[in-house]
């Protein structure tokens, strides 16, 4: 069998209209796909997170003025509560993803919808696919765990896949992206994650010290319901024996005054544990710096539609060249002849 380039040729010429026809067929099918294909957006945002080398800096610089009020600082270095380089693992969280799919979200025609249901409408290809609505959230005995249909499992991947965090290892710079098949909704998705990443930090960093506060608001609270009430029974005392000297009543008065002293001294350290709480609160609260907001994108990222009919059209050429030179050649004749040796 001659393969040489010149016998290849003269073989692809006389075969040029079945290779041009099934180019053609590849081309055509690589429009209709590209037009049927659902179109995508990505939206990014961009912050920069505080990236703390201690959690005492304002203490320390409050010391000094807290001193004179009474106020006593421990140590107060510490390290982060959350590395910056695990931010990116909050949007994969299934807790996340769960808040997000009945988000409403603004959409391009001016409406609104949810993003379970963007991702879950019928699209061009819906005859072949069958798309369903996850039902809702089977109730299960164990409050800490979730129990999943399979449609919800896909969901909750397909959204894994779409919404994304990354952080550069050198600036600190942490990038939240999104894709979503409408360009305004991709914008408000990008933002809801945005949101969501930053709040969990700030709660996350400040859950301790929010419960201190609390506690020592509550107790304050307390406190100072006995301290006003010792210094009433010490006044209605006061006043009820204004010219009498007996020992009961000395006895009496003692004991109101040993309450006032120590309800007082209980109150006021309960005032300083208060304000060193408030304190903590600011100072464990994380910053983050907004660089770069959502924005709605003008442009599609996929499908590339020229590059896409330009794809199909080389693969027809290629399979159609093929073809010729199988029949040009009768590789199938001479397999047989092969095979009934």
């Amino acid at each position: 069998m001659d393969l040489s380039p010149g016998r290849i040729g003269k073989v692809l010429w006389r075969s040029r209209i079945r290779v041009l026809s099934i180019t053609a067929l590849f081309a055509v099918t690589g429009v209709v796909v590209s037009l049927l294909t659902q179109p995508e957006y990505v939206s990014e945002a961009r912050i920069m997170p505080e990236i703390s080398q201690g959690t005492g800096d304002v203490l320390q610089k409050l010391a000094s003025v807290a001193g004179f009020a009474g106020l006593e600082f421990g140590e107060t270095g510490g390290v982060e509560a959350i590395r910056p380089d695990l931010y990116p693992n909050v949007l994969q969280s299934t807790p996340f993803i769960l808040s997000l799919l009945e988000q409403p979200v603004p959409t391009s025609d001016g409406g609104k919808t949810s993003v379970s249901a963007m991702l879950t409408t019928p699209d061009s290809w819906s005859w072949l696919t069958s798309k369903k609505k996850p039902a809702p959230l089977r109730p299960n005995a164990n409050p800490n765990t979730l129990q999943l249909t399979q449609e919800q499992q896909d969901l909750l991947e397909d959204i894994q896949q779409r919404v994304s965090a990354k952080m550069d290892t050198r600036s600190g710079i942490i990038t939240v992206s999104a894709r979503m098949p409408d360009p305004t909704a991709v914008a408000a998705v990008t933002q809801i994650a945005l949101d969501y990443l930053t709040r969990y930090v700030s709660n996350y960093r400040t859950e301790k010290v929010r419960r201190d506060l609390e506690f020592y608001t509550n107790r304050l609270k307390e406190a100072k319901r006995r301290f006003e009430l010792a210094q009433y029974s010490m006044f209605h005392y006061n006043d009820q024996h204004k010219y009498m000297v007996v020992q009961a009543a000395t006895m009496e008065k003692q004991r109101i005054e040993a309450e006032l002293t120590i309800s007082q001294v209980v109150y006021t350290e309960l005032a300083k544990q208060f304000e060193q709480a408030k304190i903590k609160v600011q100072e464990q609260t994380p910053v983050f710096k907004v660089l770069e907001p959502a924005k709605i994108p003008l442009k599609r990222s996929s499908p590339r539609r020229t590059m896409l009919v330009i794809l199909y059209t080389l693969v027809g050429f290629v399979v159609g060249s093929v073809t010729a030179l199988a029949v040009g050649f009768d590789v199938i004749g001479r397999l047989r002849q092969s095979l009934a040796e």
